[in-house]
């Protein structure tokens, strides 16, 4: 399985990025944001960009509000960052943000939830769902449709992209049109074996990193029982909305990602599940440059405008 040429190319002569466990987290979070700020956004024009705060469980939650170019009222999508629930803001994937955004012609809210280890689970999908509630709730004031809202995330964030749809169904709303998932792992703690191992060693992310955010963010087993950790564990798959899975071919977190999309098939629900070959974890962040990532990019936009036409079809 050959990493893509361009990536290969753009850590060519890179010292190696050390074990995450072998670094203090705020150090960690330094060095993820200063790498991923780096990083140009997508070649896309939006209307506007803006920082706020919403009401959530803790105090209050920022949020950036992308939106679209047109008249609107648009669709709305909550978009959660990845990170391993430990690293990234509204600025490590911003540039993800503003792809959504521009491809889907979609509101895309963008959630700062709570970080571990400081705020272990919960506080991550408690945060969350106050902003899917947040924005159902508000979607006019910001010329959104409450009709059409989904939930999107890469990595961790497509963890509590999952979560949320199975929390939308099982509280009675708000309904969520569409869910995309980024690499994020149906299940917690990842199986070894499989992907696991045959990228124990990276490329970038490694197999005991993965081991490590999970220890950090989760207290004990019964959490790992919980569908907003492990959406595979959920009671009932049944009447959950159309998901969107995308994997990257080089990834530890591969399986444990494209696993719930049998699931999902199972209890009837309608899944996409795309592996992009040549791909490593993180990658849609470099959607501004690297073709694969674009492509992973368009298919979400893709998926997206096809689920929120259909709402409007069946309104």
């Amino acid at each position: 399985m050959p990493i893509d040429p361009q990536i290969e190319a753009m850590f060519a002569g890179q010292p190696e990025w050390p074990p995450i466990r072998s670094q203090p987290v705020e150090e960690l979070r330094q060095a993820v944001r200063a790498s991923s700020t780096m990083l140009p956004p997508p070649p896309v024009t939006l209307a506007s960009v803006a920082d706020r705060t919403i009401p959530g469980p803790a105090g209050d939650v920022p949020v950036r509000i992308y939106m679209p170019e047109g008249s609107g009222p648009f669709p709305v999508t909550c978009y959660f960052h990845g990170g391993g629930f430990v690293v990234g803001d509204l600025d490590t994937q911003d540039m993800i943000a503003r792809g959504l955004a521009a491809g889907a012609e979609t509101i895309v809210i963008s959630v700062d939830y709570r970080l571990a280890p400081e705020h272990k689970f919960p506080a991550a999908p408690e945060d969350c769902w106050a902003a899917v509630k947040w924005a159902a709730a508000n979607a006019a004031s910001i010329n959104g449709d409450a009709a059409r809202l989904a939930v999107a995330g890469d990595s961790a964030g497509g963890v509590l992209a999952n979560g949320m749809a199975i929390q939308a169904r099982d509280e009675g709303g708000p309904r969520i049109a569409a869910v995309v998932n980024w690499y994020g792992p149906g299940v917690h703690p990842l199986p070894e074996g499989g992907s696991m191992k045959e990228f124990e060693h990276g490329p970038v992310l490694r197999a005991d990193d993965v081991r490590y955010f999970h220890e950090l963010y989760i207290e004990s087993p019964e959490q790992d029982e919980d569908y907003r950790a492990s959406a595979v564990k959920a009671k009932s798959h049944k009447d959950l909305p159309p998901h969107f899975i995308a994997t990257a071919e080089n990834d530890p977190a591969r399986d444990a990602a494209e696993m719930y999309g049998p699931v999902l098939k199972e209890a009837g629900v309608e899944v996409e599940v795309k592996r992009y070959p040549g791909m490593i974890h993180g990658f849609v962040s470099w959607v501004a440059f690297l073709p694969g990532a674009q492509e992973a990019m368009a298919d979400a936009c893709t998926f997206l405008k096809r689920q929120f036409a259909a709402v409007n079809q069946t309104a």
